[in-house]
């Protein structure tokens, strides 16, 4: 595809998402939760989008559950991620720290009690699970404005939109390249910095088990923490009903921890087991649309 009709795809592709966000921003709470679960029955029945890779990582994740169960997991990922694509649109409609708190409900005080009150930055660790749109903007409403590390999105004036909504109650948007040094600034400078650490590695990274599957995952979560020496927190939005989430956070320990390369692939694994741990409870919540195994362990590793 030419950059020109590249350039003119993404366009068409923004029209409707612009169109679509107003439509979801002026509909009750009720219609716009309604449109959100057709729409997730339309992509799973109609559209099949990715639905075989959904299937196959689900039967590879569950092996022990039942192909029944394994299809009523699957139909609700589409739920939930339609539902994050009209959450999503409708950030502009967060204003205030009440509003996020009716959102996202959850005791705080740990991130208190380990960072904030101390005047020490802190590390939160996330996936992509619940809605991590809501959780960046909701958590820096109802905490302080926090710094979070984004990837951008293939198509430049949707990432564009994106960040704009993400900032617009203080947080910072960090970019991978920029990361390694504006996350090491920003946690010693007493910053809350937030990461979703489930995606694919890269495919000369470390690799382990995940979900009953090899994967190459992300280290940096872990250098970070333990070269500034700052407590890593995961924290995970679980949806409880339509437009109502409830944080579950986990202190992940590194005090018998330096910062060698050992360590850093032993809490490494500390975390990630605990993302593992939220998804095995609520399946249905992970984005399984997402090739996360397509990395494979070099022979050298094996």
């Amino acid at each position: 595809m030419s950059k020109k009709l590249k350039s003119a795809v993404h366009w068409i592709q923004y029209v409707f998402f612009s169109a679509l966000g107003i439509l979801a921003r002026r509909l009750s709470e009720k219609s716009v939760y309604r449109m959100a679960h057709n729409i997730g029955d339309f992509l799973y029945e109609t559209l099949k989008l990715r639905r075989k890779l959904v299937e196959k990582n689900l039967e590879r994740a569950f092996p022990e559950k039942s192909p029944a169960e394994r299809a009523q997991i699957a139909r609700e990922v589409y739920h939930t991620q339609a539902i994050n694509l009209v959450e999503t649109l409708r950030m502009p409609l967060i204003r205030t720290k009440a509003d996020a708190e009716t959102l996202l409900e959850g005791d705080l005080s740990l991130i208190y009690e380990k960072s904030v009150n101390q005047g020490k930055g802190c590390l939160l660790v996330s996936a992509h699970f619940g809605n991590w749109e809501t959780l960046a903007l909701c958590g820096g409403l109802r905490l302080k404005p926090v710094v979070v590390i984004t990837k951008a999105q293939s198509n430049k004036f949707i990432d564009r939109r994106m960040n704009e909504w993400r900032t617009l109650h203080g947080n910072r948007m960090v970019g991978m390249k920029q990361a390694p040094r504006e996350c090491i600034r920003a946690l010693r400078s007493g910053e809350v910095v937030c990461m979703l650490s489930d995606q694919s590695g890269p495919k000369d990274g470390y690799f382990m088990p995940f979900l009953n599957q090899d994967a190459s995952v992300f280290l940096g979560a872990a250098v970070f923490a333990l070269r500034c020496q700052v407590p890593l927190i995961t924290i995970m939005p679980v949806r409880i009903a339509d437009g109502k989430y409830r944080l579950l956070l986990e202190e992940i320990p590194t005090d018998d921890l330096t910062s060698s390369d050992a360590d850093v692939k032993r809490l490494a694994e500390r975390y990630i087991r605990a993302i593992e741990s939220y998804i095995r409870r609520y399946p249905a919540q992970w984005f399984w649309l997402h090739n996360r195994w397509k990395r494979k362990r070099p022979l050298q590793n094996t």
